[in-house]
């Protein structure tokens, strides 16, 4: 069914332009002929893609694997996926469908209307301002956006650059750096800085597991015979998603014997490649105390190799106090540094980031988010936000495999309840807050036994200890959860035509 078997047609609004936006864009263009309305606060598409241009940026999932389904892709590097990203939203005509350097400043679920109200302006111009109405809201924010820069850094009299708002204007060379962090961003930007800098500080407050990337440069045959005959690249994709679910395994199951001799594996590899560069007094340093996969496994088959040269000191603790250029660590160690690189990840606790998103009674997602357990049902929809679907957000996240799939997977099933929406007449949906609270409180009872919950801190757990970022299982087992909407476990409301909500009636509470 397209909307074309119906009088009206919906409106819709999508609050992002990377993977999850793109995919939704197309499809609801191809599924329901919707031309939906794009905003994006940067001046490209892209997301994440176009914002993390810092050395090194690229993925650790192949890429024949990371890119929607219907439209392969086969780089990996960070300019790479961009023009990818660019070149799918060419095709597909969404450049001409996106607001560009627009910022969405309030979005407002308004009863009366059953619509998204929607409030912009520009980013150079903040008293150009503009709003709408939406039938539909998607939001594919993702959880990679607002950077976490902690206050404590702020004190440093020098050039601070945060990784995700990467300065190329700076000068990096022959200078000393002391970069923070030890997550995939500095496992990254690290061997590249290193071969300019003077000398590179890495300031480590956790160790990170490093595995050797398991990709490869492919010959100019090969992506000859993927660019001409793309069922073979499509087989190629389905093996590599097998692979990447078989590792799942080792997360899933940690303790197990298989898990248990992988991590062996693994330690015995990074003790390998220490030796093979002779520095093997650094094996203490950098060997992890906590099950690998509990934080999230950083891919590189030169960053250990780089922590090994002699303009490279790892600093195995994190940082007490700033005076001037000079750094305090915690064992009171001081090193005076001329630039300081913050890879200190993003603030993923409400995943809205600066975003306001009020639902029924003006109730603020961002602030009942980071207040309790983000509880959504099935990852995409959420109780007291009528006709909202949440892409990449809270519990959707992987630690084994791509989350593109993740993406197009939430992106089916809302169009399925749309489908359903434009079926039956009706005006909005939500789930019922005992869907809701039954599949939250499962998807957290999932995780007892796997890594997650395996002793460590990481962005997949909020300030409460509850894995709040991840899916808890396989890209299948998220695939069979979404298949198809339960409808019994949503309310569905009759349209009103302006009608006050309070006098609506619920044609579907079962």
């Amino acid at each position: 069914m397209t909307s074309k078997d119906n009088n009206k047609k919906l409106s819709a609004a999508i609050i992002g332009t990377g993977f999850s936006g793109i995919c939704a864009a197309i499809k609801l263009k191809k599924e329901l002929d919707i031309d939906a309305q794009l905003f994006e606060l940067s001046k490209d598409v892209g997301g994440t893609w176009y914002s993390n241009t810092y050395p090194g940026a690229e993925c650790d999932i192949p890429s024949h694997l990371y890119s929607l389904s219907f439209e392969l892709n086969d780089s990996n590097g960070q300019a790479e996926i961009h023009e990818y990203l660019r070149n799918v939203a060419k095709k597909h005509n969404l450049y001409e469908k996106t607001k560009f350097q627009t910022e969405i400043i309030h979005a407002e679920w308004k009863e009366k209307e059953q619509k998204w109200f929607l409030k912009w302006r520009n980013t150079d111009n903040h008293q150009e301002t503009n709003s709408a109405y939406y039938d539909v809201l998607f939001s594919g924010l993702g959880p990679l956006r607002v950077p976490n820069i902690p206050k404590e850094f702020s004190k440093f009299q020098g050039p601070i650059v945060h990784t995700a708002q990467w300065d190329s204007t700076i000068d990096y060379t022959n200078k000393r750096i002391a970069i923070i962090g030890s997550g995939a961003t500095a496992v990254q930007v690290i061997p590249q800085i290193r071969k300019i800098a003077s000398h590179v500080y890495s300031y480590q407050r956790t160790r990170a597991w490093t595995v050797l990337r398991d990709q490869f440069s492919y010959p100019s045959i090969i992506k000859f015979i993927f660019r001409w005959l793309p069922f073979l690249m499509r087989f190629y994709r389905i093996f590599l998603f097998v692979q990447h679910e078989a590792y799942y395994v080792a997360f899933g199951y940690y303790k197990s014997l298989v898990a248990r001799s992988f991590q062996k594996l693994m330690e015995k590899v990074l003790a390998w490649r220490l030796k093979r560069v002779g520095r093997s007094d650094l094996l203490s340093t950098l060997t992890p105390d906590y099950p690998i996969g509990c934080k999230r496994v950083a891919k590189s088959e030169i960053y250990v190799e780089a922590l090994a040269k002699p303009n490279v000191t790892v600093i195995p603790c994190g940082v007490s106090d700033i005076k001037g250029r000079t750094l305090i660590d915690k064992e009171g160690n001081e090193t005076e540094v001329d630039i300081l690189i913050l890879a200190t990840g993003f603030d993923t606790q409400g995943f809205t980031g600066n975003l306001d998103i009020y639902g029924r009674n003006k109730t603020l997602l961002d602030e009942k988010w980071r207040k309790e357990f983000p509880k959504t049902y099935k990852t995409v929809t959420v109780h007291g936000y009528p006709n909202f679907f949440s892409l990449l957000a809270a519990s959707s996240a992987l630690g084994h495999n791509t989350v593109v799939a993740q993406a197009e997977i939430q992106v089916d099933y809302s169009i399925q309840c749309l489908k359903h929406m434009l079926k039956n007449n009706l005006g909005a949906l939500e789930p019922k807050a005992s869907a809701q609270e039954r599949f939250s409180k499962e998807l957290q009872e999932s995780f007892n036994g796997t890594v997650w919950k395996g002793g460590c801190n990481s962005w997949y757990l909020n300030d409460a200890g509850e894995v709040y970022g991840l899916w808890s299982g396989t890209i299948i087992s998220f695939y069979w959860a979404l298949r198809k909407p339960d409808f019994r476990d949503f309310i569905e409301y009759k349209k009103t035509d302006g009608i006050d909500m309070s006098s609506i009636q619920l044609i579907s509470f079962r």
